[in-house]
């Protein structure tokens, strides 16, 4: 029988942002649909210490993001071998067994799961685009003075999903404890955030991220942090290469302004 709890049941399976890294935010409440049958087929997104920020690919819960913890469950490699759920990372299918009860809350998260089998790999740039976003917030830290909210422009980035860029969010809000979204500079002089005449976000700064078309092993990207016109720091046309599975990068010139 399919049960909905509310999202004040989730305190005892998970701790949300609080696993990753500094980040301390639980999961925010949000109506949510659901419908299951006790077994999840998801990728991994990305790994937070204990827990694991998943995506959902069965019909119903296709695109969700789900949040939960591999520890005290049957963790099982793709031939059926028992695995430790220290092997689990972002790029991995998996295939979850649970009671088919999903929390409400964001994200979502799974009751009663009991066990986990990985089934496959997929490529996940995500990981490499949390460590672009660190660099670039560290970097003349001064700008990030008094700011309560992080605007992400990721509309010039071609090689990741939607998805992934749903969780790139989340992510980044719990790492920071700011308020994260999605937007763009010209969306936040619309809303009246930014004043196109004083070019200065009072209480934010916009990371943005773009990419070039991917060709092999390689592809070309470019980031930028801005709270002004006369307080922003990037740079442009990095080169990412994988190498033995890994992604790299090599950035060259850094502009201040």
């Amino acid at each position: 029988m399919k049960k909905i709890f509310a999202a004040a049941a989730a305190f005892f399976i998970l701790t949300g942002c609080g696993q990753v890294g500094q980040e301390s935010l639980p999961p925010q409440e949000t109506p949510h649909s659901v419908l299951t049958d006790g077994i999840m087929n998801c990728r991994i997104l990305y790994r937070m210490e204990e827990s694991l920020l998943l995506a959902g690919e069965e019909d119903d819960m296709a695109g969700e993001l789900i949040l939960f913890s591999p520890v005290g469950i049957d963790v099982a490699d793709e031939q059926g071998n028992t695995a430790q759920p220290s092997q689990l990372e972002a790029g991995m299918t998996v295939q979850i067994h649970y009671d088919g009860s999903v929390l409400e809350s964001y994200p979502c998260q799974l009751s009663g799961v009991t066990a986990l089998r990985i089934t496959g790999t997929f490529e996940s740039l995500l990981p490499f685009y949390l460590d672009r976003i660190d660099e670039l917030y560290k970097k003349d830290a001064g700008l990030n003075e008094g700011t309560e909210k992080i605007a992400l422009d990721l509309t010039g980035l071609t090689n990741l999903t939607e998805k992934e860029k749903e969780a790139l969010c989340y992510v980044v809000g719990c790492r920071y404890e700011k308020e994260t979204f999605q937007s763009t500079y010209e969306k936040l002089c619309e809303e009246g955030q930014i004043d196109r005449e004083e070019m200065y976000y009072k209480d934010g700064m916009i990371l943005s991220l773009s990419s070039q078309e991917r060709s092999g092993q390689r592809f070309i990207f470019s980031a930028m942090k801005w709270r002004s016109g006369l307080g922003a720091i990037g740079y442009q046309d990095a080169k990412a290469e994988q190498k033995n599975g890994q992604w790299e990068c090599q950035i060259e010139n850094w502009f201040i302004s």
